[in-house]
């Protein structure tokens, strides 16, 4: 079992992903990183990471097999294309790609498309593509807390992972009980405190991402004055 870890996006040396334009990812968490042997069958994420394409470039087909993606647009707009079909999306939208179907990605406008990566395999059913903003999120308010799922087990079909955008305000923690999923929470900005197994982490730099071993108790509290932004991530789903 790996340790819990935190890491920026600017710390990290970016590389370009294979069948990619002009693009470059970086990491936070993939099997080797996370400990586990990339061989064996018991790691969760094959990548979670954040990744580039500048105007003119583009994510060229592939096909990862039986393993789901989560695309979440951080800035920019962009389409892709699954099976022939035509997907579009813009900022704040996450795009759905189940396993098993050819898929390409490119930026559409001038601007550069910039998104956060998931690829899960664990919990692997074949699903449908789709798009969902967070106005079309279940929204759960817990105290201090408010959870916008947009992809889980009933949303998708598959349990391969859930992915929540989650906003904690001044003084509230967040929170979940984690026995059968390695977590990772991304942040957009703030100032907070993770608390893992006893062992404290600081989170205070935009792109700050945390990453924690399934079973593991942990807690992130907002310590700063501001509502505190996350992308969270947990593979597989609970």
């Amino acid at each position: 079992m790996f340790k819990a870890y935190v890491q920026n996006y600017y710390d990290m040396r970016s590389m370009a992903p294979a069948q990619h334009v002009n693009a470059h990812s970086a990491p936070f968490a993939n099997a080797m990183k996370m400990g586990y042997d990339p061989a064996g069958p018991d790691w969760t994420y094959q990548y979670f990471s954040i990744c580039e394409i500048t105007y003119g470039g583009a994510a060229l087909v592939a096909n990862h097999g039986p393993a789901d993606h989560v695309f979440y647009i951080l800035e920019g707009e962009g389409y892709s294309i699954i099976q022939g079909k035509r997907y579009v999306y813009k900022a704040g939208d996450i795009m759905w790609t189940p396993g098993n179907r050819d898929h390409e990605m490119y930026p559409d406008g001038t601007a550069n498309l910039k998104f956060l990566v998931t690829l899960c395999p664990r919990g692997f059913k074949q699903t449908e593509a789709y798009i969902k903003n967070l106005n079309d999120a279940k929204v759960t308010e817990m105290d201090g807390v408010t959870l916008f799922t947009l992809a889980d087990e009933e949303l998708t079909g598959s349990a391969t992972q859930e992915f929540h955008i989650v906003d904690v305000y001044p003084g509230a923690k967040l929170t979940l009980d984690t026995p059968k999923s390695d977590v990772i929470a991304y942040m957009y900005n703030g100032k907070c405190v993770a608390t893992v197994d006893g062992e404290k982490l600081e989170m205070n730099r935009q792109e700050d991402a945390l990453v924690v071993p399934m079973g593991a108790k942990w807690e992130i509290e907002n310590v700063s004055k501001q509502c505190v932004r996350f992308a969270l991530s947990l593979s597989p789903c609970r």
